[in-house]
């Protein structure tokens, strides 16, 4: 295919701007201008209008397994209070069998009146006798009922597990809020969806994330039933993604241990080639582990979910094995913790496999120069920013901000960033990434000015989905750019991402999204094709 007459961001080291690309083989062949083109006959020429192009946008950190479980399950993220929640879970108690399961995910108490924490009580009254396992939108906290409390033997006995916290209430009974691997308490529980049900959960969010522009996501913490569907699409050229997958787990990664290598499935479609650990917890549900208490919870720190030594000792055998390491770390302690285990390991003379934090959200003004001197990379979620900067203030107080999200130290520390969004947390659209990323303002409302010195630019920003993505995976040579050789994953815009009023960020759409050569999502937009 010979794609012309566009504005063709190649992203290459010049940030080259051509009007052509021909496509063979799945790859690009040619970019340049189109008096350069001796045109085959047999191709395909797709006359681009005037539109932009740039390479396939991935998401540094999105879980698409998550987010097809909750395509099963109640979606609470558009409710606005504990009640309107409850509400919801009365409906779906009213279509099932007495004593089935309600699970749901998506509740986030800091958009609710008075930003309280919910209770059981409000389930116990919506579903009697129904167990219900809810999970808040950042995945670190559920809200169960005491049927559901009642099934997993959690009672005023049960002690915190190490990396948990089972909330009780002044009388020492569970309020049903579970913290961080308190959950693991519930968490088995709850009957999975079917295989044919799951598969096409998956085929639906596959396609919700072409049709917003992404062409590959890295996803971390994937475990073996979600694998096993994975590599069941892309068997039946049900796959049109391509994902980087980190295991999740000690029984996925105790079977890759086995193997002694990754693993490539599909051509690149599909690659298992990292181990996910948490460190931590979050910070909306004050599990984030910090270095000094919570401004607005004096006696808590946050949840070491890890000993350091662990992710020490398990970098050393995954990276030992051609793995890499990705650590979830989103207070300041935590990232202290990974960077000084990881540290450890690298002075020991280890493989140098791109080892990567995830989050790396809240830092130590003394450890941001520590990921580039280390060759770490920084995973981090741009939309993170301006969901949190409602809150975040109270959570740390105003000094601890000035390590927050602070992309522009840590670019000009010498290090590069992973951007994406870590949906379902966020959306999985990645204009609204890119937005954040270059005004830290929130789309809708008016413009707090929140730290914009720690902004990024716009190629900057494009590069943390695209070319530092790949680079972050060690895909830098196969992907990322839409230069000669590369694979020809790319999305034509409705606007230019680099010159469009910096408001219509956020709403640019894609027309076209093509993976191998092939379009996937948007047909052709309109745009004219015809034989060369």
């Amino acid at each position: 295919m010979l794609l012309t007459n566009g504005r063709i961001h190649t992203m290459d080291a010049a940030a080259s701007v051509v009007d052509s690309l021909v496509i063979r083989d799945g790859r690009v062949a040619f970019a340049g201008p189109r008096g350069d083109i001796n045109p085959d006959p047999r191709e395909t020429t797709l006359d681009l209008g005037g539109r932009t192009v740039v390479p396939g946008l991935v998401d540094g950190h999105g879980h698409l397994m998550l987010l097809a479980k909750a395509r099963l399950e109640l979606d609470l993220a558009p409710a606005r209070s504990e009640e309107e929640i409850a509400g919801l879970v009365g409906a779906a108690a009213a279509r099932l069998r007495p004593g089935e399961w309600i699970a749901g995910r998506g509740w986030d108490q800091t958009r609710w009146p008075g930003q309280r924490f919910p209770a059981r009580g409000s389930l116990d009254r919506a579903a009697p006798g129904h167990p219900v396992a809810l999970v808040r939108v950042d995945g670190h906290a559920t809200w169960a009922s005491s049927a559901a409390l009642a099934r997993a033997d959690i009672t005023r006995a049960t002690a915190d597990p190490p990396g948990g916290r089972v909330e009780k209430d002044p009388r020492g009974e569970p309020t049903g809020l579970l913290i961080d691997l308190a959950q693991d308490l519930i968490r088995s529980l709850v009957p999975p969806p079917s295989e044919e049900r799951f598969d096409e959960a998956v085929e639906a969010v596959i396609a919700e994330c072409l049709a917003k522009g992404l062409t590959g996501v890295h996803e971390p913490g994937l475990d073996l039933p979600a694998l096993a569907s994975y590599t069941r699409l892309v068997g039946r050229g049900r796959f049109p993604l391509r994902v980087f997958a980190a295991l999740s787990g000690k029984k996925a990664w105790g079977e890759y241990r086995e193997r002694g290598a990754p693993e490539s499935i599909g051509d690149g479609r599909l690659t298992v080639g990292a181990v996910k650990l948490w460190l931590d917890g979050a910070l909306g549900s004050r599990g984030a582990a910090l270095h000094a208490p919570y401004c607005d919870d004096p006696a808590n720190t946050g949840l070491v979910l890890v000993p350091p030594e662990e992710v020490g000792r398990i970098t050393r055998e995954a990276t030992g094995r051609g793995f890499q390491v990705w650590v979830h770390a989103i207070g300041d302690r935590a990232n202290t913790l990974v960077l000084d285990a990881f540290e450890k390991v690298l002075a020991a003379g280890a493989p140098r496999p791109r080892l990567r934090v995830e989050h790396a959200q809240i830092l130590a003004p003394a450890d941001i120069p520590r990921f580039a001197r280390l060759g770490v990379v920084p995973s981090m979620q741009p939309t993170h920013c301006t969901s949190d900067m409602r809150w975040a203030e109270s959570r740390l107080g105003p000094e601890r901000l000035e390590g927050a999200y602070a992309w522009r130290s840590v670019l000009d520390s010498g290090a590069y960033i992973a951007g994406g969004s870590d949906f379902p947390v966020e959306d999985a659209n990645p204009f609204h990434g890119i937005y954040a990323a270059v005004t830290r303002r929130p789309r809708e409302g008016g413009d707090p000015g929140w730290h914009p010195r720690q902004r990024m630019t716009r190629e900057e920003a494009v590069r943390s989905f695209t070319t530092w993505n790949a680079r972050s995976v060690g895909r830098e040579a196969d992907q990322g750019s839409l230069e000669p050789g590369r694979r020809a994953d790319l999305v034509v815009l409705s606007d230019d991402v680099f010159t469009c009023a910096e408001e219509k960020i956020a709403g640019i759409t894609p027309v076209s999204t093509m993976v191998d050569g092939e379009i996937v999502a948007g047909a052709n937009g309109g745009m004219h094709q015809s034989k060369t």
